[in-house]
């Protein structure tokens, strides 16, 4: 079974991981708005990551109301995300040279920290204080999915 401590860190480790997507493509095509989008969520992410560290100061240790087999899919879903770490960016960023790429794997590592923090947010449920950071970051993850699907838009023109 995870720790709270453990959670958080996996949180922290999806917004670190995040930022260092974002930094990486940036600058890696012409487009303004492209870079502009790419900076904006890499700022978001570096944000979160300090909501995140900021909660494992405040928050206790959850009361262990779940299964084993519940903390194993946790586990699955905070090690098998589009990036585990940025050795996995690294590898691919010479392969990805079309703006419509990048933002696909950015959506989908978007939508994959929407569903790990709403499993957290179970987790967290009769934390009052831990819950509403936790909607209020599922929220950002969501507005960052629209932003990358205007972005989209825009480049498919």
């Amino acid at each position: 079974m995870y720790s709270t401590q453990e959670l958080i860190d996996i949180a922290i480790g999806i917004e670190e991981t995040g930022y260092y997507f974002y930094s990486t493509f940036k600058n890696k095509f012409k487009d303004e708005s492209f870079k502009q989008i790419f900076q904006f969520l890499a700022d978001e992410e570096l944000r979160h990551k300090n909501i995140f560290s900021g909660m494992l100061k405040e928050l206790k240790e959850t009361e262990g109301l779940f299964t084993e087999e519940y903390y194993s899919y946790l586990k699955a879903i905070g090690t098998t995300r589009v990036f585990a770490n940025k050795d996995d960016i690294d590898t691919i960023a010479p392969t990805l040279n079309q703006p419509l790429d990048i933002i696909k794997i950015a959506m989908d590592a978007e939508r994959d920290s929407i569903v790990w923090y709403s499993e957290l947010k179970e987790i967290y449920r009769n934390d009052v204080k831990a819950k509403n950071i936790l909607e209020r970051l599922i929220n950002a993850e969501r507005k960052h999915v629209l932003t990358l699907l205007d972005l989209k838009e825009k480049l498919s023109m």
